[in-house]
């Protein structure tokens, strides 16, 4: 897939998903957008983006489809069934899934997409909101290497860096790993400032920290 615009689909826009379709907008690509909230769509609606009521019709609208849903159960939800993206989506297109997925899930998904001719990148996003929104989210991809030097265009609009982990399965690997990493130093930062303030003296201050302890 070249630097042309593409017509893209975006179904779950949550926290995440609002910004990485925005950033799709932004790069000039056809946005088509649906999600069980449809208050949420407004904002993209008012920067051009286009409305469908369920995820087949996003499918049948897009060349690429992108997902950003808070679990698996939800991922095969819009995926499958009469109403789902692979009801809808061309054979020859990609289905493009940023959300937190099970490895075992993804894989199990990637081929019923293959069945119908879909191909399938995981692409979970990692760096929080504010990253997402100014579109400097890191990109972790998963999958043939062909198809993501395919889609390097599109997944370079949601985020930078775009990062290829390799075969798909190896990002939702990747993903845990670094959401293990970031709740361990979220926890021991805890733990030491609580140490610090029972064992520091009142008034003392901690490592230059501008607030006082006690």
């Amino acid at each position: 897939m070249t630097d042309r615009a593409v017509s893209v689909g975006y179904v779950g826009l949550g926290n995440l998903g609002v910004h990485l379709a925005a950033s799709l907008l932004r790069a000039g690509h056809t946005v088509t957008v649906t999600d069980l909230h449809p208050e949420a769509a407004a904002p993209l609606l008012a920067a051009g983006a286009h409305w469908a009521d369920t995820a087949k019709a996003v499918g049948e609208a897009s060349d690429v489809v992108f997902t950003c849903l808070p679990s698996p159960a939800a991922v095969n939800a819009v995926m499958c069934g009469p109403d789902g993206v692979l009801a809808g989506l061309r054979a020859g297109g990609t289905w493009i899934d940023n959300s937190t997925n099970d490895r075992d899930e993804t894989l199990r998904l990637a081929a019923l997409a293959e069945a119908v001719g879909v191909r399938t990148l995981e692409a979970p996003v990692t760096g929080g909101v504010h990253k997402a929104a100014a579109g400097e989210i890191t990109v972790l991809v998963g999958g043939d290497e062909a198809v993501f030097d395919e889609h390097r265009a599109v997944l370079a609009a949601i985020g930078d860096p775009v990062l290829y982990m390799g075969p798909l399965g190896s990002s939702a690997v990747i993903k845990v790993i670094t959401n293990m990493l970031a709740f361990i130093n979220l926890v021991s930062v805890g733990e030491a400032l609580m140490l610090a303030k029972r064992r520091a003296r009142p008034g003392q201050v901690v490592r230059g920290h501008p607030q006082q302890l006690g």
